[in-house]
């Protein structure tokens, strides 16, 4: 007996010893490599914004120039010599500091979209625990009811051998023991597959767990007077807005083009007496081609495609919480009612129906008739307190709460 107590408390112990906290689960969130891989991506943002703001390098050029082509000779003609050049590109318009604060607006846009990433994460922990939760709380009320079945299928065998019941109303209590079974094992499992779907979502080879009670339930409850200041997909649909409008303006401003300043110095062998040259040049391209026409119309359609996603998206969201709402309501409200009314008439009718069986008084039939109402408005409980929890997260989430994964300033 002592083992046997021994080892299923080292059994109790090892199935708890890896349940993280929920703290302890979003530092992890932090280091996952598509967070990371987001990171990379906005880093590679940065610098590509400061390549499309620069006017480029400056240019050095050596020529030969004119030397006879039988002997060449540096001393047989006056043209003959070495030219140096340097010219570089120069921009009057400002367009490429215009280019550069897009593609900063494109990085910031992506690292809002990280954000939002890593709170689509701590939902999708919030989610786990939440059936987590609802199947433990399923498996008790299944284990209750397999116990009162038990105890009700003795009453039956001994009714059975007095004669008060047939040998069907034992078969079918079986039966109905059978399924609490199988139900049990089929939640057991469920629980299992849900701790490597948490793997899953950090990348682990290992099945990961969390500790209920380190979750912040109570937040849950701040769904009506919570704010937006963590709604990082409307901060990043802003910041592609502004991308696009900065992107139009380099392109409006296109249409000046870039001039090419250079001075060049060619050394001579003076056999007339002249010296040394120096020149300078300035070049500019002749903008009659549909290319800055083309990408000035692209532009623009990119920022009214941007402009047109973030009106859709500030004009929807308030409708799809106000949905939300209601839905809370409406689960909250038939709660209230099952918890207050129906569990109760459930309940005592099992329990009349048992006391008459056992007397004899009462069919099988309404035995199980009675046992299986109540554990189906039992479940339903458990299910709406789950939904009810969900919509209530799912309100957070939209609505740009912090889902208590950092700290509000």
């Amino acid at each position: 007996m002592k083992y046997c107590t021994f080892l299923f408390i080292n059994i109790f112990l090892i199935s708890y010893a890896w349940a993280q906290s929920f703290d302890e689960l979003v530092k992890r969130i932090d280091e996952h490599q598509l967070l990371k891989s987001q990171l990379d991506r906005v880093n590679a943002q940065f610098e590509k914004a400061r390549l499309s703001g620069s006017w480029g390098d400056p240019k050095l050029s050596v020529m030969a120039m004119n030397f006879p082509k039988d002997s060449l000779s540096q001393n047989e003609s006056m043209m003959t010599g070495i030219q140096f050049g340097l010219s570089q590109k120069l921009n009057l318009s400002g367009k490429y500091g215009k280019l550069r604060e897009s593609i900063e607006e494109g990085s910031k846009s992506s690292l809002a979209e990280s954000k939002q990433l890593k709170r689509e994460f701590v939902k999708m922990l919030w989610n786990f625990a939440i059936e987590k939760e609802r199947l433990i709380k399923e498996e008790d009320i299944l284990s209750e009811n397999l116990s009162w079945i038990e105890t009700n299928l003795k009453v039956s065998k001994r009714l059975y051998v007095t004669g008060k019941v047939p040998q069907q109303a034992v078969l079918d209590i079986q039966i109905r023991k059978s399924a609490l079974v199988a139900q049990i094992d089929k939640n057991k499992f469920a629980r299992q597959a849900l701790q490597y779907q948490l793997a899953t979502l950090f990348n682990s080879e290992q099945k990961i767990d969390v500790n209920l009670t380190s979750m912040p339930w109570a937040h849950l409850e701040t769904w009506s007077t919570t704010n937006d200041k963590f709604d990082f997909k409307k901060q990043a649909l802003q910041h592609q807005l502004k991308a696009s409008e900065l992107k139009l303006s380099a392109q409006n401003r296109n249409f000046m083009p870039d001039i090419t300043l250079g001075v060049t110095y060619t050394q001579r062998n003076d056999i007339d007496g002249i010296g040394d040259f120096v020149g300078a040049s300035i070049s500019f391209p002749i903008p009659t081609s549909d290319v800055r026409y083309a990408a000035k119309k692209e532009a623009a359609f990119k920022r009214l495609e941007a402009e047109r996603k973030y009106r859709y998206y500030l004009n929807t969201k308030p409708n799809f919480l106000k949905k939300l709402e209601y839905e809370i309501k409406d689960d909250s409200n038939q709660l209230s009612i099952l918890q207050t009314q129906t569990l109760k008439f459930a309940k005592s009718s099992r329990d009349i129906t048992a006391k008459s069986y056992a007397r004899g008084a009462s069919d099988y039939l309404e035995l199980l008739r009675s046992e299986f109402q109540y554990q189906e408005q039992r479940l339903k409980e458990i299910s709406l307190i789950a939904a009810v929890k969900n919509k209530k997260l799912n309100y957070l989430f939209l609505k740009g709460d912090h889902l208590k994964a950092e700290k509000t300033k």
